[in-house]
């Protein structure tokens, strides 16, 4: 018997889908083009859709993003990110929709995201349907303590409004949303025997979040967990602000950064603003705006050493931001079970490539580390109690620098690291299960 309803984890950097098939739960196959087929990059490319092509940076900024949505192509995941790579500027790339939702810009803006949204969970609803051979209406999505936003809770109000609109005009006809560390936890306590007092720590690519509570084998079904949660707490940022910190210390002087005029001026740190903010789309528009091309096209001609601005020009002129924070995350990755890697930026320079060494990246990481400390310190002190368990999830959780120094800050508390793809959206959909069975 599979039942009509779903989990879906509506990542920054992946989503995920698991439903519910024959009393067990499933993974739904969201993208053939992908090394696992069952995450999906949360990535959307909107590709011109008009007689004749569009060959140039101007004509693509002509068309507006909601005109694209009207009557261009839209491409999912892998598929996307790789017609991206190829045609950079004939279409739109809109990197991890999510960071947007709640964000203070227009509301002409905003509603084109909540387009994106209505598109990437109908594609993903459609997914479901296709492997289930059943329509689907119900389903509970996860979603960060506090989304990317600068308005605190007013952003995470409007993030999760124009989810649930999105969700509706989706096809959806009942949905429910969850923390995602919590959904983590409900997943990680299918194997608890005893109750244990767990801290729940979810890294994703745009957020950070914790959940501090008692899991139990006696209560996993139950439906009303609220007295157990001991703490909530999350920050807006995540492994994508570790990669932009790691562009900026390592990869900026390649570009530049730190060199001198003729005059004897410094090149200026805003030449690079906007250069890695795959996350941050007015700031990524200014780096590509004519100005910014004028600005480095005369800090090149003033320059004792024009080669390294001619590199960050090639970078802004072919809008290679989203190019090189990939090579740059793929680096990051590699360092994982290696002390160095090569970073190829290759695609900017015939042979550039820079050696990046584990403790460079650990540098460039303290800030974001930090920060997560101190949520998690702050978690403790709200709750009153000591975790007994760490359990780790999301891509930043992967990183043996991120678990070395969990275990460093924490000796005394075991770390256990999940499926940082799958535990948040099987967990969702136990509350599916709970809600809707």
């Amino acid at each position: 018997m599979t039942a009509d309803f779903i989990g879906i984890d509506f990542g920054t950097s992946n989503c995920a889908v698991a439903a519910w098939v024959n009393n067990e739960p499933t993974l739904i196959a969201v993208d053939e083009n992908s090394d696992n087929p069952f995450k999906i990059r949360s990535a959307i490319y909107l590709a011109h859709n008009q007689t004749g092509s569009v060959s140039s940076n101007a004509k693509a900024n002509e068309q507006t993003l909601n005109d694209m949505l009207s009557s261009g192509e839209i491409l999912f995941g892998e598929q996307g990110f790789n017609a991206f790579l190829l045609t950079p500027d004939e279409g739109r790339y809109v990197n991890s929709p999510k960071n947007f939702l709640g964000a203070k810009i227009p509301k002409r803006l905003l509603d084109n995201f909540e387009t994106l949204v209505v598109r990437f969970l109908s594609y993903l609803k459609q997914c479901a349907e296709k492997q289930l051979n059943l329509t689907i209406n119900k389903a509970v999505i996860a979603r960060p303590v506090n989304y990317h936003s600068t308005m605190g809770e007013l952003g995470n109000q409007q993030a999760e409004a124009l989810m649930l609109r999105a969700a509706t005009k989706a096809g959806f006809s009942q949905v429910e949303f969850i923390h995602e560390p919590l959904a983590a936890a409900y997943h990680f306590e299918q194997k608890i025997k005893q109750p244990t007092k767990s801290m729940i720590v979810d890294l994703g690519g745009g957020t950070s979040d914790v959940t501090f509570c008692l899991l139990s084998e006696d209560k996993a079904n139950n439906l009303d967990r609220d007295a157990d949660i001991y703490a909530t707490k999350g920050i807006r940022q995540g492994g994508i602000v570790s990669d932009k910190d790691l562009a900026s210390g390592i990869v900026s002087p390649l570009f530049g950064r730190g060199g001198r005029t003729k005059d004897g001026r410094a090149i200026p740190n805003m030449l690079y603003f906007g250069a890695y903010a795959i996350d941050n789309m007015p700031e990524m528009s200014d780096f590509y705006a004519p100005a910014r091309a004028k600005a480095i096209k005369d800090y090149i001609a003033a320059s004792t050493d024009p080669v390294p601005l001619t590199r960050l020009q090639s970078v802004q002129q072919g809008r290679l931001t989203h190019q090189m924070m990939h090579a740059i995350e793929l680096a990051k990755i590699d360092l994982s079970d290696k002390p160095q890697a090569e970073l190829s930026l290759t695609f900017i320079e015939q042979a550039l490539e820079v050696n990046i060494q584990r403790d460079q990246v650990l540098l460039t990481m303290n800030n974001w580390l930090e920060k997560m400390f101190i949520m998690i310190d702050e978690t403790i002190e709200e709750a009153q109690e000591n975790p007994e368990i760490i359990y780790l999830t999301g891509g930043m959780g992967l990183s043996p620098l991120v678990q070395q120094a969990l275990a460093t800050r924490y000796p005394e508390v075991k770390i256990t690291v999940a499926d940082a793809f799958s535990s948040v959206v099987l967990g969702a959909l136990l509350k599916a299960k709970r809600l809707y069975a």
